[in-house]
Order: structure tokens, then sequence, then C-alpha cells
């Protein structure tokens, strides 16, 4: 016979009960932030959200795959520029149409991630997005290989008498480069502050701090008016959201440098292209562009 006093076990049923809760309850999506863990609606034990960011400048679908705090997936709808933040504290499974198939990517506590289209025009998820929703996000941080550096500056003609700028300069290789091969003035920007104080040290230790600068902003609120070159390693549509920018403040004959991709609407402009084959083998295009004389 079990004698386990009545108030024990109905204490032990109702903690089962409980448990079974926080764990098969549907998650709750509070604005923009949806909650998977076991905090519970206030989600009040996650201080680290995984952020997604839509910049494809079209909507995208996407679901949550069942896990371990639910037994259904979740469908989810992301507008052109807005961010999901995802309370978990455990890693994340989504599903998502790329163009062709379906596409999957794990999501990270803690982790920002984008939505993005490659070179081929296929929708991914890629690391590095901000997550802010008070400045653009241009692009993730994915270094250009020196020997490419060293290519764009020599199409673009760098010399001692100009300006280098480099939008989304991440660890600033290209002004830095730009200044201590050519002697060129450089000025280098980019969102993630980590990334701004690691340009500033390496110019330090490559002797040419006193002819670069790095600035932390938003590049779409830059300005370039003294640029004479513009370095670049963006997606299509970043390369389109700073086109006014360009058309408003370069000067006729400045040269933009484009690395992989071209500017959209821009192929008349084209004045010389190179293919580059990397150590791994990958094809390294490179698009150079002069502003016209008359716009």
């Amino acid at each position: 016979m079990n004698r386990t006093p009545l108030i024990v076990r109905i204490a032990g049923l109702a903690a089962l009960a409980l448990g079974a809760y926080f764990v098969m309850k549907p998650p709750a999506v509070v604005d923009d932030r949806v909650i998977l863990g076991r905090g519970g609606a206030a989600g009040a034990v996650f201080t680290d959200d995984a952020t997604l960011r839509n910049v494809l400048g079209k909507d995208i679908a996407y679901t949550i795959r069942p896990g371990p705090y639910r037994k259904a997936p979740l469908a989810r709808t992301l507008k052109p520029g807005a961010v999901d933040r995802i309370a978990a504290d455990q890693p994340v499974e989504i599903e998502f149409d790329n163009g062709s198939r379906t596409g999957a990517h794990t999501l990270h506590p803690g982790k920002p991630y984008s939505f993005r289209y490659d070179e081929a025009g296929v929708v991914k998820v890629y690391p590095g997005a901000h997550g802010r929703a008070d400045a653009e996000d241009l692009a993730p941080f994915v270094p250009t290989p020196y020997p490419v550096v060293e290519k764009m500056l020599e199409m673009a003609g760098a010399g001692r008498d100009d300006v280098v700028y480099d939008i989304g300069c991440g660890d600033g290789r290209m002004v830095i480069t730009a200044a201590s091969k050519y002697r060129a003035r450089g000025v280098g920007i980019d969102i993630d502050e980590a990334l701004v104080e690691q340009a500033r040290a390496r110019a330090r230790e490559e002797g040419v701090a006193g002819l670069v600068r790095f600035v932390r902003m938003d590049g779409t609120k830059a300005h370039v008016r003294e640029a004479t070159v513009v370095a670049l390693y963006l997606l299509p549509e970043s390369l389109e959201t700073l086109k006014p920018l360009f058309e408003k403040e370069l000067r006729p004959g400045a040269r933009i440098v484009s690395h992989s991709y071209r500017i959209p609407g821009w192929d008349d402009r084209i004045v010389r292209e190179e293919a580059l084959t990397g150590e791994t083998g990958r094809e390294h295009k490179i698009y150079l562009y002069r502003m016209p004389a008359v716009r």
C-alpha cells in the first residue's frame, strides 16, 4: 500500500503539470520577440536574444522547427528591414524558402543573423547582422582577401593625392593598405565598435594612424564628399541603398571599386572589370566605376 502522504503526492503532480505546461505550451510572441524558453511569457530570464533581420527588400516567411518547448512549428513572416528577437536558452532551428529549395539554419542564443541574397541570388541566413532598428544593416563582416584588396586599389589607381573611403570597412585593411602602400589618406566606416577599435589598433601598428581614421556609424548616414576613391564589399541591395548618397556627394571623376557585386543599374559606368582567383580557387570579380561629369 502506498503510504506517501496525500499532500506530497498532490504537490508532486502539480510540479509535473507545471513543468509540462512550460515545456509544451505554445511560444509567446510579444511585438517582435518570440519567447521559446522556460521563462514563460515574460521571458525575464533571457537577456541575450538571437536576432534575425530581413535585408532582402521583400517579405520573407520562415518557420521555427518543433523543439523542446513546442510540439508544432511556428510560422513567422518578416517585413523588409524588420527584426525578430528570439528568446531561447539553446540553439533554434529554422527553415525558409531560399528561392530554389527549402533552406535551414541554426540560430544560437545571443547571436545576430540576417536573411540576405548570396552572389547567385539565393536567399541565405548570414551571421553578423547588428540587429539594430536605428541603423541600416549593409553587410555581414566577411574580410576581403589581401590580394583582392591590392588589386582593387591598383585598378582604382590609388595614389598619394587620393582619399580612399571604405563603407563597411571591417578590420580596416583597405584604407590601411592604401595608406601604407600608396600613402593615400583614408576613412573607414563601420557600425561595429569592436571592428572599428581593431582597425585603429592595426593602423597604429602599421604606422599609418596619421593618414587614416575610422568612424563608428551607419554607413548610409556618412558624408563622402572628400572621397576620390570608394571601396566596397557589400551586397546588391546595400549598394542600391547607397546609390543616392554617391549621386549626391561624389564629385565627377571619383572612382568606385566594388568587390564581387555590381552596383544595380550602373553598368554604363563600369570602366574596367577583372577576375582574380584566390588561394581557395574562388573567383573574385572586381568592378571599377567612374562618376560621370554630367549626371
